[in-house]
This record gives structure tokens, sequence and C-alpha cells, in this order.
């Protein structure tokens, strides 16, 4: 198998072929490891890489193989995670000058999970201070590279995880999601980038489990290779209420079958959603997409009925939870912060209680809106974002444009989309659907009903058998 053929490999068929002997963890570690490594200077996609400890438990899967071991689904594949995500023995920075020196004590039950099916963890990846904005880049580490074209951001907060699947360093990475960390990235990049139902993963670093509505994400170049890691990380955990009850999924086994279900199904399609602008490119490229689902015999709906945009509300919850944790100290830290951090802290500490609470209740009339849609629709489908990446000197508070035309804030204009389904919990899922005319990727983001992730995950399979994208790969760097 050549380099790059090993690089740009599958989870599932890496796996297999670990299994089989025809290559070995080490061989594909070291392999991950190097990319890492030849990227670095140019992408800047990890924070820190562990490895010596990655070919060390390498090695030792290996040894596991020559046994004859009963092996984990994950057996020996080269994984990465964000940097805001515990890992036990292994910084987690969350991108800020402040947490440089964090170790964790223990793994998030993801990463356990991860772990324990034998995956192999390469190291940390980059992200905007404590995942505050759209872009990757943050005091601490610098500025992180679309590897499509390295003037561009490859957005955030996960952009980082976005960036190693990719560019081939590693087939998977876990992410997170609270108002579009997971898709956007996964859009901009050209791979996959899932969002499941509220409480599918547990997510027990968060401090409020209850209003909780920042999910782990999965991102892959493969729509089973996604599946494959749901599957490992789902099920229900003691710390996560949203999860309570929740049986792990075995979304895989789901593809193999579910793709012929796929025409009875009725789908709305929403090319606005609390927005007024879209990128012309970026709609013909999705309402392209539409003619797929057409031809496997769904019902597409073009629905145009206007949308409340659902970032003022996200804005109040997600500015309250910056200032809970550091207004108090804001004086003493400000000058260690990303500006456009401290300003989310600052309007976050002016908010009253009235005006959060508010915010609450908003969020529950955008999940029963959205609950109206599922009475009459099996999915809906958006564009996974507004416009192409923006230039990797962007700002967070800086407008954006779409068309031409002065779009406004970039999360109401840019990513409406996205923070909408965060705040309702609905699965969601970003896919490479075709490529504007400067050969960049666009995403298109489909959406289901509550549990219904499986459903989600078939549909994108089966787009993905019509229009396969894994073979598209950023040009060599």
């Amino acid at each position: 198998m050549s380099g790059k053929d090993l690089l740009f490999n599958s989870a599932l068929d890496l796996r297999e072929r670990i299994r089989s002997r025809q290559i070995s963890s080490m061989e594909a570690t070291a392999a991950v490891l190097q990319r890492i490594a030849d990227t670095q200077p140019t992408l800047n996609a990890f924070i820190t890489v562990d490895g010596d400890n990655a070919l060390k438990a390498a090695a030792e899967a290996d040894m596991a193989v020559t046994r004859g071991d009963d092996l984990g689904p994950l057996h020996g594949v080269p994984v990465s995670i964000k940097d805001i995500i515990n890992t036990a023995g292994l910084r987690t920075t969350w991108g800020s000058r402040l947490m440089a020196d964090n170790v964790p004590d223990a793994d998030a039950v993801a990463v356990a999970r991860l772990k324990k099916a034998g995956a192999i963890i390469v190291g940390k990846t980059t992200t905007s201070e404590f995942a505050h904005k759209l872009l990757t880049d943050a005091p601490l580490f610098g500025i992180t590279r679309n590897p499509w074209d390295v003037s561009l951001t490859p957005g955030g907060s996960s952009g980082g995880s976005a960036v190693a699947v990719a560019a081939g360093m590693g087939p998977l990475s876990l992410a997170t999601d609270a108002g579009a960390s997971t898709r956007l990235p996964a859009a901009l990049t050209g791979i996959v980038g899932l969002k499941p139902t509220l409480g599918v993963i547990p997510h027990n670093q968060v401090p409020d489990g209850f209003n909780n509505f920042i999910h782990l994400g999965v991102m892959a170049r493969t729509v089973a290779d996604t599946a494959l890691m749901l599957d490992v990380i789902s099920g229900e955990h003691s710390s996560d209420p949203h999860s309570l009850g929740r049986l792990r999924l075995d979304t895989l086994s789901a593809l193999a079958s579910g793709t012929k279900e796929i025409g009875r199904l009725k789908i709305a399609w929403r090319p606005l959603i609390g927005n007024t602008l879209l990128d012309d490119e970026i709609r013909r490229a999705c309402e392209e997409a539409l003619d797929v689902f057409r031809e496997l015999g769904c019902v597409v709906d073009v629905r145009d009925d206007p949308v409340e945009n659902a970032e003022p509300a996200w804005r109040i919850l997600q500015q309250s939870n910056w200032a809970a944790r550091f207004f108090a100290r804001l004086d003493d830290v400000e000058a260690q912060l990303d500006p456009s951090f401290v300003d989310g802290i600052r309007a976050g500490g002016g908010y009253s209680g009235q005006q959060l609470l508010q915010a609450t209740y908003k969020r529950t009339q955008h999940f029963r809106t959205v609950q109206g849609w599922f009475a009459d629709y099996d999915l809906v489908l958006t564009p996974t974002c507004s416009r192409p990446p923006l230039p990797v000197t962007a700002r967070a508070l800086d407008p954006i444009s779409i068309n031409g035309t002065d779009a406004g804030d970039m999360r109401q204009s840019w990513v409406s989309y996205l923070n909408l389904f965060d705040l309702t919990g609905h699965p969601a899922i970003s896919i490479p659907c075709g490529f504007t005319g400067a050969g960049l990727p666009v995403g298109l983001q489909i959406v289901g009903r509550w549990h219904q992730d499986a459903t989600v995950l078939q549909a994108a399979a089966a787009f993905e058998v019509a229009r396969p994208c894994a073979h598209h790969v950023p040009p060599d760097l």
C-alpha cells in the first residue's frame, strides 16, 4: 500500500488490514505521525502530538493481533481528539494560555470508550480559545489553515480536527459542536461531520448537564467511518442526564440495509433558516444534490416560509456560560485571552436573570418549531453554511459578505443553519456535496428527528454512494 493510500484509507478498511496483518498498527500510526510533522508548519492542526505513547500503544495493538486476542472495533486505528476534551496524562489546553499546563487526571467518557475500542490516540487538535468562535486560531498556538487553500480558514472551533481528517492525519477525530463547531469545519474541508442527537454521546465535562446544548461530534472522511465511531462512543453514562436510558447505537449495521428505505422518505429543503443571503455557488451545489434524493425516490419539497434566527437566544446562553466561568476574574486574566472571547465574556456578564431565562424559553420555542417540521417530513436538508470559507485573517467580530453584499454578524448570517439544531438537539450531519468554481468543498446538512441518527446516516450514505467524495483530497502541500 502506498503512503498516500495508507494515509487516506478509511478507518474500517484500516482496521481490517491491521487485523489480517496486511499492515501493522505501528506502520499506520508512524505514517500518521510523519504526516502531522510534515504538515504542522503549514496547516498547524495539532497543539500536542503524543508520538511516543501512540507508537507504544500501536506496538501493543500489534502484539494483541499476533496473540489472537479479542480485538475492539477500532483496534490499532489512529484517532485525534479536540483539545477541549479531557485526556488522562495528556495536556488539554482549550487553546488557552490559561490552560497551557493543564493535564487531566481522567479521560472524558468518550475518550475512554475510544481507548477501550482499541483506538490509538495520536494527539490533541487545535481549537479557538475555549471553542468560542467560528475560526481556528488562538493566542496559545497561532492560526490553523484550510488544506484546500492555506490562505483560508477551516472554520471553527474544531478546525484542527477537520484539517487532520481532511489532510490524512488519521481517519477519525473526536470534536465538539455547541453552535457549529463540528459541521462548519467539516463542510469547509470536504469531510463528514456529525452532531448526533443530544445525549447520544455522553458529555461528562459540561458544568450544566441539564440545560446543556454542547454536543460531542464525530469527524471522518466517509459516512460508514462516522457510524463506526459513533457506535463506539454512544450509550448512556451516569454523568450525563440526557444520555440516561440510551442504548449503545448500531448505526453501522443499519447502513448495510437501510439505504433501500431512503426512497420512501419525505424531505423538506430549506435554503434559508433565519438568514436572508446564500452564496450562489453553494445554493447551486446543494440544489443539484437534491436531485440525487429525487432519483432515489424521495419526495423533496422546497420550504421558504420564514424561520426565526436562533442566534440571539444562543448568544445569551453561550455568553452567559462563558461569563459564569470567567467574568469574576476577568480583570486578572483579560491580557492572556483572545479579545473576541473577552468581548463575549463581558457581554455575558451584563445579562440579567430574566434575559437568561427568556433565552431558555426561546430555546424551547425553537425546539417546538422544529418538531413541527418533522410532523410533515422525515428529514430536513439545508446548506451547512451560507458562504465559502473566510480568509485566515478574518476576525470573529468582523461582519461578513455574501455575493458581494454585507451580511452582518458572522454567527447570525454564516451558520444560522447550525446553531438552531444545537439548541433543539436534533441529529444533523454535514456531508460534501460539490465544489465551488475555485475548487473549495461545499457541505449539505441533513437533519432528522430526535433519536433517528441512523436514518440521518442512512440518507447520507445513500447520497455518498451516488456521489462518492472520499477520493477527493486536498492538493499536496
